[in-house]
């Protein structure tokens, strides 16, 4: 297996750099992708987007986790992973076209605590099914023209214009340092028109999740790989009797392992990526990786935060943004408990 980024993929990293590089607010860097035309990276050609996969996708999450950047762009990539594997014969022009022009795509995992995946209720002689339940989705989300949430047959499209779609915004981890930061959202449905998307796969729900998970996994090694590097920076230029901190050896121990940690990450994202890129599973790797991050990342951005000394409890230094994401990264993927429970139930079956 060759892992290494082919031209395309080096054109995608080059642009996404390109607008990260820019000095603007994190709020104006939505529009800055979308006229770099990375919004529309997954979406199938047919229906006006770029036809790539999840490497490319993955590579643009990840450099926006790594400079702590919240966009409506995870949404829009799960949205057209989701699109390239539509079943035939399924009408979503208008969605991807909708996508093209800058319509916000909220992408729901799971229904919110404990409760099951929702059964969608058939319309007879129609396409559409009807869905009553609650529903959490992630990152700006708050304004979604359309909403993907997962049913026991896979997931399903909905415009989140029509009646019986109720929006609650949610506080995110990051807003206690930032009150104008983008909210979680939570959409309440009830009767809705739902269309289903992968309603010829055996494998749709399992599909449908590791798209979402796969996006977020790359996401997350960014944001530890930003954290790391902000930590390393901070270690190399502060002084401490007469030397630098990276030199003292405790600190130096402390931010090797942070290093091997992220570079673990890394690499099972971009594996998993590649992996449903060539019609493979990579569940049980994503509940590994969310696994690693939802525990050992955590410990980790906590030693960054010490690393930092008092700069490290000052909610505006960016320390504070790459934690509060990450928190809100696992609430929505998964804890510990949870992700270990998945893998242990995979092991069981095997």
């Amino acid at each position: 297996m060759d892992f290494s980024f082919d031209e395309t993929q080096l054109a995608v990293e080059e642009a996404v750099r390109g607008v990260l590089a820019r000095e603007s607010p994190s709020a104006q860097k939505w529009s800055m992708l979308q006229d770099a035309g990375l919004h529309v990276l997954s979406i199938p050609e047919e229906h006006g987007g770029a036809g790539l996969g999840a490497v490319e996708v993955g590579i643009v999450a990840q450099a926006l986790g790594e400079a702590a950047v919240t966009s409506p762009f995870v949404g829009a990539g799960i949205a057209g992973l989701v699109a390239s594997r539509t079943a035939p014969g399924i009408d979503i022009d208008d969605w991807c076209k909708g996508i093209a022009c800058g319509d916000v795509t909220a992408v729901s995992a799971r229904a919110p605590g404990r409760a099951a995946v929702r059964e969608a209720v058939p319309v007879e002689g129609d396409a559409f099914v009807n869905i009553t339940g609650d529903f959490s989705a992630a990152q700006c989300a708050e304004d979604a023209r359309w909403l993907l949430v997962p049913t026991a047959t896979g997931p399903g499209l909905i415009d989140a214009t029509q009646q019986g779609v109720t929006v609650v915004p949610i506080a995110s981890s990051l807003g206690t340092e930032d009150p104008r930061a983008p909210v979680d959202c939570q959409f309440r449905l009830l009767d809705v028109r739902s269309k289903p998307v992968f309603s010829d796969r055996h494998d749709a729900l399992d599909l449908f999740a590791d798209l979402h998970r796969t996006v977020f996994l790359s996401y997350a090694s960014g944001l530890l790989k930003g954290a790391l590097k902000l930590t390393a920076d901070h270690l190399s230029s502060r002084t401490q009797f007469g030397r630098p901190l990276a030199t003292f050896q405790a600190a130096s121990q402390e931010i090797a392992d942070i290093y091997v940690l992220s570079i673990a990450l890394e690499s099972t994202s971009l594996y998993c990526n590649w992996t449903i890129d060539n019609g493979g599973s990579a569940s049980a790797e994503l509940d590994a990786g969310l696994f690693m991050f939802a525990g050992e990342g955590r410990a980790a951005m906590q030693m960054c935060h010490h690393l930092h000394g008092g700069l490290g409890v000052d909610v505006t230094y960016p320390m504070h943004r790459y934690f509060s994401l990450a928190k809100d990264v696992v609430r929505h993927c998964g804890g510990e408990r949870q992700n270990l429970r998945r893998m242990g139930t995979r092991c069981s079956l095997v």
